[in-house]
């Protein structure tokens, strides 16, 4: 199996950031009709390959992920997964899916809408009501 170019593995590391799954990512880069053989091979080696995992470093903080801070994992994590969900939904046909499917493209919808609306990680409107209408009840008792 060839090794990618520089250039063919920061376009790779890319493709894997932006939320594509490894067997499509790698179809980019083998020509149309490749033996089964020749995605396991690349599945195994492109991956570990110097130069994609020095593009993954650079696209992901610049540094090995054990070296990054919580934080940053973290932050690099939410966004891997966003992007997943985005991904997701850009290659599925919502009228034709059934299932498990509509489902998870459901799930992936709410979650992204969520992030975009910037409520992401934060208790619903009707939870944050009914908490400061609890404190506002306890704060009276305690005034009384």
């Amino acid at each position: 199996m060839r090794k990618l170019s520089p250039a063919e593995a920061e376009q790779f590391a890319l493709i894997l950031l932006s939320g594509a799954p490894l067997s499509d990512a790698i179809s980019y880069f083998l020509p149309v009709g490749s033996p089964p053989e020749f995605m396991e091979s690349a599945a195994e080696d492109w991956p570990n390959q110097t130069e994609v995992v020095d593009a993954l470093k650079k696209f992901s903080g610049g540094d090995d992920w054990h070296r990054l801070s919580d934080e940053q994992r973290l932050e690099i994590a939410i966004k891997k997964h966003y992007n997943e969900m985005a991904y997701f939904l850009w290659t599925t046909n919502y009228s034709e899916s059934t299932g498990n499917e509509k489902l998870k493209a459901d799930t992936c919808r709410t979650a992204i809408e969520t992030k975009l609306a910037g409520l992401a990680g934060q208790d619903s409107p009707l939870s944050r009501f009914y908490h400061d209408m609890l404190a506002k009840y306890e704060h009276a008792g305690q005034v009384s």
